[in-house]
């Protein structure tokens, strides 16, 4: 259970608020209520079902982006996707304060076969290219990190603090490319074969991708390499002037 599916769900809690105001709850299959961090302070949520509630189903095997999912592969669905929202605590807010228009990076990705990842060997080209701009990578203490790069021991949602107060983000499809939508950080998002802008992307990103298909491969993707190989340094270099 990902956060950038529940970031997602945020937007869908959202736009049901809208319709009609009133606390909306997200539960998964048999009503089982769903929890969190990202849900954290969102006045338009409720703790649990009942009288009074709307309820949104949105869970796994319930994601509004997924068709079907097999033993080797995903199968994406088009739904009408759009920034989810966060509400961060006073506390949260002063952490961030200290990397106030930073470019945050994120070079690691969730997904372990790497079918999302571009070589790292290039995130060290960019970062070394990047001298010039201060560039901040969050994540827990075991996070790999980019030589060179300012990086700082995060919870997610401090992490989302800090790309609230970033001047851009330049990433891979996840988490944080979802956070930067809800808070309208500029972006800069890299993405695979593996899947596509039009399944889990905004319109309002820059997506860099050299690929047809969505493969939604679930073991090594030759197909998904090729694709991230395709991204060159200075592509994602001139992307980021762009936005910065």
């Amino acid at each position: 259970m990902g956060l950038g599916d529940w970031l997602m769900a945020t937007s869908q809690v959202k736009k049901m608020y809208e319709a009609k105001p009133i606390p909306v709850c997200v539960t998964g299959r048999g009503g089982r209520r769903m929890w969190s961090e990202v849900f954290d302070n969102n006045p338009k949520m409720a703790g649990s079902p009942g009288r009074g509630v709307q309820v949104l189903v949105n869970g796994p095997g319930m994601r509004p982006y997924i068709a079907a999912k097999y033993e080797q592969r995903w199968v994406w669905k088009k739904w009408d996707i759009s920034p989810g929202e966060m509400f961060l605590t006073w506390e949260e807010k002063r952490f961030a304060e200290t990397y106030r228009n930073c470019v945050l990076i994120e070079p690691n990705t969730k997904v372990v076969d790497g079918n999302k990842s571009w070589p790292w060997a290039r995130w060290e080209s960019l970062a070394g290219k990047l001298s010039d701009v201060r560039l901040v990578q969050t994540g827990p203490s075991n996070t790999r990190v980019l030589q060179g790069v300012e990086s700082v021991t995060t919870t997610f949602r401090q992490a989302a603090a800090v790309m609230s107060v970033a001047s851009a983000f330049v990433g891979t499809e996840g988490a944080l490319h979802h956070a930067a939508a809800a808070f309208g950080t500029p972006a800069v998002v890299l993405w695979s074969e593996f899947v596509s802008p039009e399944f889990t992307g905004y319109e309002t990103q820059r997506n860099i991708r050299h690929a047809t298909g969505a493969c939604g491969s679930r073991v090594p993707c030759a197909g998904c390499k090729l694709s991230m190989e395709q991204i060159s340094v200075e592509e994602v270099i001139t992307t980021l002037g762009e936005v910065l």
